[in-house]
C-alpha cells in the first residue's frame, strides 16, 4: 500500500491485515476488536526486520 486509508469511524489510519483468504484488506485497530498475536504481527511487518532487502542481481559468469 502506498497510501494511507483513514477509517470513517476514529479517523485512525487504517493497517493491511491478511485475510482468510490470503489477501491483504485495510483494518482499523482501533474500532475492530484486534487480538494481541495480530498487533504484533503488525509491528513486526512494519519493523526494518520484517522488511526483506532488495536482492542484488549477480551474473553467473
Amino acid at each position: 500500500m502506498n497510501h494511507v486509508t483513514y477509517c470513517a469511524g476514529c479517523g485512525h489510519g487504517m493497517v493491511p491485515i491478511l485475510s482468510k483468504k490470503g489477501a491483504t484488506q485495510p483494518s482499523c485497530f482501533w474500532c475492530e476488536g484486534v487480538d494481541a498475536r495480530t498487533m504484533e504481527m503488525a509491528k513486526w511487518a512494519d519493523s526494518p526486520t520484517g522488511k526483506p532487502e532488495r536482492a542484488a542481481f549477480q551474473s553467473f559468469d
